[in-house]
């Protein structure tokens, strides 16, 4: 009985930090697949990487790289709502 417990625990365990991962995890990576799709919509022949809005080539955001470049600002200070749509990148145009 000891031991069915113990594994009950161990599973429930492992299925908490899972949970606890993606749930953390998950969001700024589709922010930044989002993003790069709305750019897309925007532009459909561009290809955009990181670099095109940010000042670090591979930003992450708990090292304090997740500084905007030049572009990345106006991008910000073009958007209407939370987050950059497309009318956002047309109005800046293309990096």
């Amino acid at each position: 009985m000891k031991s069915g417990r113990l594994v009950f625990f161990a599973a429930a365990a492992i299925f908490a930090v899972a949970a606890v991962f993606s749930f953390t995890g998950s969001p700024a990576a589709w922010a930044n697949v989002k993003q790069v799709k709305i750019y897309k919509e925007a532009f459909p022949d561009e290809k955009p990487k990181c670099a095109h809005c940010h000042a670090d080539e591979k930003p992450k955001k708990e090292d304090g790289q997740h500084e905007l470049n030049e572009y990345g600002k106006k991008v910000l200070q073009a958007k209407t709502g939370e987050t950059p749509d497309a009318e956002a990148y047309r109005k800046v145009g293309k990096e």
